[in-house]
């Protein structure tokens, strides 16, 4: 079996890959990785660099003000990036002749090029989970779960006003595309444009994810948290001893993704808020400069700043996780059975938190908190053990699945025409 996996241009969502990389080369299958040439780099370091192949140059994306906006100009983005990069994945499915594609639920340009091609294809999700109906609430909006009558009759308006109105940039650029494409007009939403209809695998457990009146299409299957491979040459730094070691389940680790690099949008008031409460903590920075919050190293007595602290060495001594709302970071910190609070709206993050809360296992924040709200919601989720028992049961539920395994063994079904068996939301 020949899998041609076409990431798109959006770092975490590429290397998120990996495991299932890994998975189908355990079962034999013979795997090329095409990547835009920014993440080239990165991905040669996680795969077979003679395997990885150059999908061509991405326009950088620039953030547009206002969060619904930028919802809507990121999928625009995704697509101009789809027309730009389409010949040259076109060309290497010519020169590779895979028998399946395989990508991350943002991937239109491989999406489209798999249809063009008549090639199946089979789709990762690594973030909410979409398929809508009339009890979930609309992508991106970042509204609670509800299911009386006047919360479905809000869910119908805004899905409808968010295609017609927010989404109606992207949407005809997507229209556009396939009749340059010479592909049928679809009536799929842009947001779920790149998720197959074939087989979906989707990082995550039932318990994280909605009830829907209808229920979910068998090809939805649900595989387990993605876990990082150890990071090669990682050394505790000097200050490891004195805040994390000897600290089981009492440090507090603050990130704010690699997309968001303000620190006053969640790491300032974290710092402020360790500092001043005596917790020990842990702040990553991803991207951003860890000089603007006093680091890199101690900025207190038990309480340490750096752009880069592997999640899987400090989740084991880890009380609670705060984060913008990362989907990757946050099923890893609850498969260590960690409570997750998240903050603020952007991207689709707050979708993220309103799922750990309706899961009893974390709390939502609004955006740019202060250090008094970071600490009360500790405060919170050290005085409520229901809390921490939620975040227990997802870890456990997370335990039973494995994306490299689980993953594997659906999309070697799906080639060989067999039933596809995995766990998945009944």
């Amino acid at each position: 079996m020949r899998v041609l996996v076409l990431s798109s241009p959006i770092y975490a969502h590429a290397v998120n890959a990996s495991p299932f990389v890994a998975g189908l080369r355990t079962r034999g299958a013979e795997v090329a990785w095409g990547v835009p040439e920014p993440l080239l780099d990165t991905v040669r370091r996680l795969s077979d660099p003679d395997t990885v192949h150059d999908t061509g140059t991405v326009e950088p994306y620039l953030p547009r003000g206002g969060r619904i906006r930028e919802v809507s100009t990121r999928y625009d983005w995704l697509l101009r990036d789809a027309a730009t990069r389409l010949p040259a994945l076109r060309r290497l499915v010519d020169d590779l002749r895979p028998d399946l594609i395989l990508t991350d639920s943002l991937g239109h340009a491989a999406a489209l090029t798999a249809e063009v091609t008549g090639l199946p294809w089979i789709s990762f999700g690594d973030g909410p989970l979409h398929h809508p109906d009339e009890r979930t609430p609309p992508f991106g909006a970042g509204l609670p779960y509800r299911t009386p009558t006047p919360w479905v009759w809000r869910n119908l308006v805004v899905q409808a006003a968010s295609r017609r109105l927010v989404m109606r940039r992207a949407q005809q650029r997507y229209a556009a595309l396939r009749a340059d494409l010479h592909l049928p007009p679809t009536s799929t939403a842009v947001v779920e444009a790149a998720l197959s209809p074939h087989l979906h695998l989707h990082c995550g457990v039932p318990e994280l994810e909605y009830p829907r009146r209808a229920g979910l299409p068998d090809h939805v299957h649900f595989v387990g948290a993605i876990r990082p491979a150890p990071a090669t040459g990682w050394q505790p730094p000097p200050w490891w001893d004195g805040v994390v070691s000897g600290r089981s389940g009492q440090v507090v680790l603050a990130t704010q993704g690699t997309l968001r690099h303000d620190p006053a949008e969640l790491l300032a008031p974290a710092v402020q808020m360790l500092q001043e409460t005596g917790r020990p903590g842990v702040v990553t920075t991803g991207s951003g400069d860890s000089a603007l919050l006093g680091g890199p190293g101690l900025v207190g007595p038990a309480v340490a700043v750096e752009s880069f602290v592997p999640y899987a060495e400090v989740l084991p001594h880890a009380s609670v996780l705060i984060t913008n709302g990362g989907w990757t970071g946050v099923l890893l910190a609850l498969a260590h059975g960690v409570p997750v609070v998240q903050v603020g709206r952007s991207e689709e993050k707050a979708d993220i938190g309103r799922r750990v809360q309706w899961a009893g296992a974390g709390l939502h924040l609004g955006p740019r908190p202060t250090a008094a709200h970071l600490g009360r919601a500790l405060d919170r989720i050290e005085q409520d053990p229901a809390i921490r028992t939620g975040a227990r049961r997802i870890a456990a539920a997370l335990a039973e699945r494995d994306p490299a395994r689980d993953g594997a063994e659906l999309i070697t079904a799906l080639f060989s025409g067999g039933e596809q068996t995995g766990p998945r939301l009944q």
